[in-house]
């Protein structure tokens, strides 16, 4: 791994099987922490990558996987999910910052899950996904990012949110009301600088663009 940095690059992987094997091993060797979530685990572990502490209630982590782990803890509550554990760890060894990968997979209700567990969190957190990058966006919050010119760009309301502004897209929005089942923001278009900010609620935002498909912790 990297020499450790002020502001070390912390890693949430998920079971979710979207990234293609080379990617999350990008990913996981451009990190300084690794957090696996329980069957995460099985995947780098196929990549012969050893994650700094492995989360989870370990239902569907391998046998033979679990023993060689560097560092297991066991949550067992049934009323959180594997996402909801790994942020938790993430928070109470003081971690600030985390991105996420392996949200996306093949269940539906896993992918909404996940996305309802980046919400409840207190971490900064982005997204790391096989078309891009997404940031979970916390009201009151101001967001500067320079980006391709036509990158795809999505604001999608977790909660009601209020004071919904963005700028630099092909179809702005000033101090909209946005709610998951009402009013959102899909499929726009970047032009360059976009800025975005939300006086209230929570949202993602995505950024789709083959540029953006690559470990970016900055």
């Amino acid at each position: 791994m990297p020499a450790k940095l002020n502001k070390p690059h912390i890693l949430g992987v998920l079971a979710g099987g979207d990234l293609p094997p080379a990617r999350l091993a990008e990913w996981a060797h451009s990190a300084h922490i690794i957090i696996a979530a329980d069957g995460a685990a099985n995947s780098l572990n196929s990549l012969d990558i050893l994650p700094t502490t492995t989360v989870g209630d370990f239902d569907s982590i391998g046998d033979s996987t679990k023993d060689k782990q560097a560092e297991v803890i066991h949550i067992p509550d049934q009323d959180s999910t594997d996402c909801d554990k790994l942020l938790f760890l993430a928070s109470q060894r003081g971690y600030a910052e985390i991105t996420l990968v392996g949200v996306e997979g093949d269940l539906l209700d896993h992918v909404v899950g996940n996305l309802f567990s980046a919400a409840r969190s207190s971490l900064g957190i982005r997204l790391g996904l096989r078309r891009g990058i997404a940031f979970v966006l916390r009201g009151p919050v101001e967001w500067t990012r320079e980006v391709p010119s036509k990158t795809r760009l999505s604001v999608m309301p977790l909660t009601q949110c209020s004071g919904v502004t963005i700028e630099g897209a092909k179809w702005p929005l000033v101090d909209a009301s946005l709610s998951p089942l009402g009013l959102s923001s899909l499929s726009n278009q970047a032009s360059g600088l976009v800025k975005a900010s939300i006086t209230e609620g929570t949202a993602v935002l995505f950024l789709a663009h083959k540029e953006l498909e690559r470990p970016i912790w900055d």
